[in-house]
């Protein structure tokens, strides 16, 4: 059993690097679409979570094929998802506070208005655009540490989500003759 759960731990640090490293070019990306193109943050969200759930499969049927021979059940499979998740969000949260400490200090200070000038892009009527305007401008702006800690806890909560359901597609029925 302990070797069991030791390869679940180490299959998901190899696939959360590959997942997390997604994850930082996803959102560095992000973070400079923020700047442009309201239609570049949507596809790259729904890109991201596309790689997310071609992620899932892809790496959770890697370790039911290598590692478990098939015999993969809803618990290892939710428990692989949520480890790959975890160490992806790690990666996530590092990449995150470095962000916002060493390569763009102002990002978390700007991010009201940045969130204003994309709404604005959608022509929305003024008296609908008011209350957004201040409420995004009004934001108090967390430290980066609080910043990639949310990061990390949301990143791994939304995987955990994930993984609830795209787990039911690796369970194995069990035949009647067994």
């Amino acid at each position: 059993m302990a070797e069991k759960k030791e390869n679940i731990i180490t299959h998901s640090m190899h696939s959360g690097l590959i997942l997390g490293g997604l994850f930082v070019v996803r959102d560095f990306l992000l973070q400079d679409a923020f700047n442009n193109n309201v239609f570049a943050v949507f596809f790259l969200i729904i890109g991201g979570f596309a790689i997310s759930i071609y992620c899932i499969f892809f790496f959770t049927k890697k370790f039911d094929k290598e590692v478990l021979k098939g015999k993969i059940s809803y618990g290892n499979a939710l428990s692989y998802g949520f480890y790959m998740f975890f160490f992806a969000a790690m990666i996530l949260a590092l990449f995150s506070f470095v962000y916002f400490q060493y390569i763009d200090p102002d990002y978390l200070a700007q991010r009201g208005e940045m969130f204003v000038n994309l709404l604005k892009q959608l022509n929305p009527p003024k008296e609908v655009m008011k209350p957004y305007e201040d409420m995004f401008m009004n934001i108090a702006v967390p430290s980066n540490a609080s910043a990639a800690i949310n990061n990390l806890w949301s990143t791994a909560f939304n995987g955990f989500i994930i993984c609830l359901f795209t787990s039911l597609f690796f369970r194995k029925r069990k035949n009647n003759a067994e």
